[in-house]
Parts: C-alpha cells; sequence; structure tokens
C-alpha cells in the first residue's frame, strides 16, 4: 500500500506540473512532440485539461512550481528505488542532486530553458522535502526495531 502511495505522490506532482504548462499556453518541446508523434492522445490530454478549473496562474505558480513538482518527484523516485539500501545521510545528497540537476544544467547551457537561482532553492527544497517523505514512507524498520514501539 506504501508503494501505492508513493507512486500517486509521484504521478500526482507530475500531472499538476504538466496541467500549469499546459494551461499557459506556450508550445512546450514534450506537447509538441506529443502533437506530432500521438495525436490522438495528445489531443485527449488537451481535451482532459481544457476541462480541468483554472490552475495557471502568472507570476510565482507560473514561474516556479512546475519545476519544483517535476524535480521533487524525480528525486522521490530515484530515492524510492534506492530507500532500503542507503541510509539516509546518503539519500538526502541524492535526492537533492537529482532535484537541482537539470536547473543546474540549464545554468551551464547544457539543457533549453532559463537557468534561475530561485528555481535552483526551490527545487533543493523540493529535493529535499521529497527525500524525506519518501524515506520515511517506504524505509523498512527491522522486525526488532518495530517490536520496541
Amino acid at each position: 500500500m506504501r508503494y501505492l502511495i508513493w507512486l500517486l505522490l509521484i504521478v500526482l506532482q507530475i500531472g499538476f506540473g504538466i496541467i500549469i504548462y499546459h494551461q499557459s499556453g506556450k508550445p512546450l518541446l514534450g506537447f509538441v512532440w506529443l502533437e506530432q508523434q500521438l495525436p490522438a492522445l495528445s489531443s485527449w490530454l488537451s481535451s482532459l485539461v481544457g476541462h480541468l478549473p483554472k490552475v495557471y496562474q502568472d507570476g510565482w505558480l507560473a514561474n516556479h512550481l512546475p519545476d519544483i513538482l517535476w524535480s521533487s518527484a524525480c528525486a522521490s523516485l530515484l530515492v524510492g528505488i534506492w530507500v532500503n539500501q542507503l541510509t539516509l545521510s546518503k539519500l538526502l545528497p541524492l535526492g537533492m542532486g537529482c532535484a537541482i540537476f537539470y536547473e543546474t544544467l540549464q545554468g551551464l547551457g547544457f539543457a533549453g530553458g532559463t537557468f534561475d537561482w530561485m528555481d535552483m532553492v526551490y527545487s533543493l527544497f523540493g529535493g529535499v522535502l521529497s527525500t524525506l517523505v519518501t524515506y520515511l514512507l517506504l524505509k523498512k524498520v527491522p522486525n526488532n526495531e518495530a517490536e520496541q514501539i
């Protein structure tokens, strides 16, 4: 059950980020690719998003929240894979690094988009938070420790 909750949190973060970007009306590479490769799916998603309440707002929500959600989902996915093999002290840098990876690539000129220090800070905090939530949700407690609780 906890793995289903974990996957649901990841899907919700990615989905909410997609909704915000799609409602912005900007022609993003992923949407253009989807429209070219899978036009039926693209049309269905556009129709679905069109029926949802308007989430997109200019300002902080549009400029930072989708990046935070996506980097947090990425960190949660990566940490979830390794949660029972690594300690929290090793998972935190892994989650934080994953969360700021794309923004770092933008800053170095290796990825499209605009580098923004605030995105870096927000993504870093998102990575920490999603690492902690994933760790607490998925970390197996040995039987002798569970009996003491």
